[in-house]
């Protein structure tokens, strides 16, 4: 192994890394005028569920969140069928809305 090529360019790498840090502290949040239904696999390890919970508070009232058993951070390719059924439940709730 070259270990020069390893160590070339560090001073970009690690600008590129510091790059890639999001503070999540100042963070914007539009307000969306539309219904928002987070779909989370409840074993996602990129993306804890506890980050989709902060998302939904500050996403406002119209906004729900489901976690999927069984799933990680690919849901829609590790539980396809539950992610289906789950969308389409959302989506016929757009259309044919609960009366209140």
């Amino acid at each position: 192994m070259n270990w020069q090529v390893m160590f070339s360019n560090r001073k970009e790498r690690c600008e590129l890394l510091e790059a890639l840090l999001i503070s999540y502290k100042h963070i914007n949040i539009p307000i969306f005028s539309q219904r928002i239904h987070l779909l989370w696999g409840e074993n996602d390890k990129i993306f804890k569920k506890e980050l989709a919970h902060n998302m939904k508070e500050l996403l406002g009232n119209k906004t729900t969140f489901e976690g999927i058993k069984n799933a990680g951070h690919l849901v829609h390719m590790e539980r396809p069928c539950a992610f289906n059924t789950s969308l389409n439940h959302f989506l016929s709730s757009l259309l044919f809305p609960t009366p209140n």
